[in-house]
C-alpha cells in the first residue's frame, strides 16, 4: 500500500452501530476508523482495497491510498483529515434535509481532538441555533493522537460540553457493547428523524491500536490498554451471540467475512493501475 492505514480496532462497535441505525437515504461523513461503518452503508471491500492500493477505478482513481474517501451513491461522504471539519458538512446536509421537508438525518463522528476546533464549535452552534436532523457521534477515546483527554480539556465529558454549550441532548453508552451502541445511536436518529433537532451520543472506548499503522501507541498505559482488550467490542458480541445459541450462525458469518476480504482484495489486484494521462483530471486551478 503506498499510503497509511488506521484501523478501528476497539471502535468498531460504534462504527458499525452507526452505519445500521441509518435508512439508505440518510447520510454519513465517516472518519479515518469508520471503515465498519463504510460497510454498514453497503460499501464493498473491493472498493475499499482499491483505493488502499491506488487503482484507477477505485474510489479516488488512484489519488490516494488510505482511507480520504466516501461513496456518495451510499450517502457515504469523503473524510475531511482535519478534524472537526466534517461537522459544518454534516450540518449543512442536515440544513437541507430541514429545509426541504424530507424526513432525512446526516451523522458524523467527533473525538477528543475535533473539540480544541473552531470549526466543531461554529458548526455545532449552527445546529442548535436551527435544530437541524443532526446526529453526533462523540468517540471518547481517551486520547486525541498522543495527547490525553485530561491534557486537553478542563471538563473532559463530552456529553457535558455538547449540553451545556449548545443544549444538544447526548447519552453516554458503552463503546465497547455493539448492542449497546445501536440503541442509543438508533433513538437519537429517531429524535432527530422526528423533528427534536441534533442528537448525540459519548460511546466510550479505547483505540486499541495506534493512531495509525506507523504508530505504536507506546503513549498508552499498559493497565488501560489491557482493561480495554478484555473488552474488545467484537469479542464481547461473538460471546453474546453465543449465549443466545448462535454459534453456528456466528461461525457462518465469519466464514463469509474471511471470503468477501479474500474477494475484495483479489478484485483490487486485478484492477488496472491509473492512467498517467488522467494524472490533472479532476485538478482545478484559479
Amino acid at each position: 500500500m503506498a499510503g497509511s492505514f488506521y484501523d478501528g480496532r476497539g471502535q468498531e462497535a460504534v462504527a458499525a452501530a452507526a452505519g445500521l441505525a441509518l435508512r439508505p437515504d440518510d447520510v454519513v461523513a465517516p472518519l479515518n476508523r469508520e471503515l465498519a461503518c463504510h460497510f454498514a452503508r453497503g460499501v464493498t471491500t473491493g472498493e475499499v482495497f482499491r483505493n488502499l492500493l491506488g487503482r484507477g477505478d477505485g474510489p479516488t482513481r488512484g489519488r490516494d491510498g488510505n482511507m480520504h474517501f466516501g461513496v456518495p451513491a451510499r450517502g457515504v461522504f469523503p473524510l475531511v483529515s482535519m478534524l472537526g471539519d466534517l461537522v459544518p458538512v454534516a450540518v449543512g446536509a442536515a440544513l437541507a434535509f430541514r429545509r426541504r421537508g424530507e424526513p432525512r438525518v446526516a451523522l458524523t463522528f467527533l473525538g477528543e481532538g475535533a473539540f480544541s476546533v473552531g470549526d466543531t464549535h461554529e458548526g455545532l452552534n449552527l445546529a442548535g441555533v436551527w435544530q437541524v436532523p443532526l446526529v453526533l457521534v462523540l468517540q471518547r477515546n481517551h486520547y486525541a493522537y498522543s495527547t490525553p483527554v485530561e491534557r486537553q480539556m478542563v471538563n473532559t465529558s463530552l456529553a457535558e460540553r455538547v449540553f451545556g454549550g449548545w443544549s444538544i441532548p447526548c447519552e453516554t453508552v458503552d463503546g465497547t457493547d455493539a448492542l449497546a451502541a445501536y440503541d442509543a445511536i438508533g433513538a437519537a436518529v429517531g429524535r432527530a428523524r422526528g423533528g427534536h433537532g441534533p442528537q448525540a451520543v459519548e460511546a466510550v472506548t479505547l483505540r486499541l491500536h495506534g493512531h495509525a499503522a506507523h504508530d505504536d501507541a507506546r503513549y498508552v498505559p499498559r493497565e488501560l490498554r489491557a482493561a480495554y482488550a478484555e473488552r474488545d467490542p467484537v469479542d464481547r458480541l461473538e460471546e453474546r451471540l453465543r449465549l443466545d445459541g448462535l454459534a453456528a450462525e456466528l461461525e457462518a458469518l465469519r466464514a463469509a467475512a474471511a471470503a468477501e476480504v479474500e474477494r475484495g482484495l483479489a478484485e483490487a489486484e486485478a484492477a488496472p493501475a491509473p492512467e498517467p494521462a488522467a494524472l490533472e483530471d479532476g485538478v482545478y486551478a484559479g
